[in-house]
């Protein structure tokens, strides 16, 4: 099982480290020896698996898999330098999370950086739709380019 995938699918749904010992049947001690452990992979039973699984929502192929923004050291120091350089989120896992939360600050961080476009192509419509509630959140001159963008593509109705 991979624990960054675990984590960044746990934060997202709010779930704590109790709440996966719960949903696996195993201790809490058991749970944090997973994610002190300091390597993605780790091996557990089969059934806790299944469980974790089955709570989650998820395969247990894809709690097996890592996430391929977390894969390696490299990947997650590039995306942390340019998403976390204020320490917003304390690592790119929690930013991942957040942005499946729908995140305001975490979604105009990812606008702020990557424009509404691709920033889209990654969440989906809602980055357009919800444009007007976390523009607020942007620094200043990035919101007047971004929302000059914004007023063009719905005039013309690209969005």
């Amino acid at each position: 099982m991979n624990i960054n995938t675990i984590s960044v699918i746990s934060d997202s749904r709010a779930i704590s480290q109790s709440g996966l010992a719960r949903m696996a049947g195993i201790s809490r001690q058991a749970i944090s020896r997973w994610f002190r452990q300091g390597r993605p992979e780790i091996d557990v039973r089969a059934s806790h698996l299944q469980k974790l699984s089955q709570a989650l929502g998820v395969s247990m192929e894809e709690l097996s898999l890592p996430l391929p923004c977390l894969e390696s050291p490299e990947e997650r120091s590039s995306l942390g330098a340019g998403l976390l350089w204020d320490r917003l989120y304390p690592d790119v896992g929690s930013f991942a999370a957040a942005l499946v939360r729908g995140e305001g600050r975490a979604v105009a961080r990812l606008v702020e950086i990557y424009g509404l476009f691709l920033s889209a192509r990654m969440l989906g419509r809602s980055v357009w739709v919800r444009f007007p509630e976390y523009k607020k959140r942007l620094p200043p001159v990035r919101r007047r380019q971004l929302e000059e963008l914004w007023a063009l593509s719905n005039r013309h109705g690209w969005i």
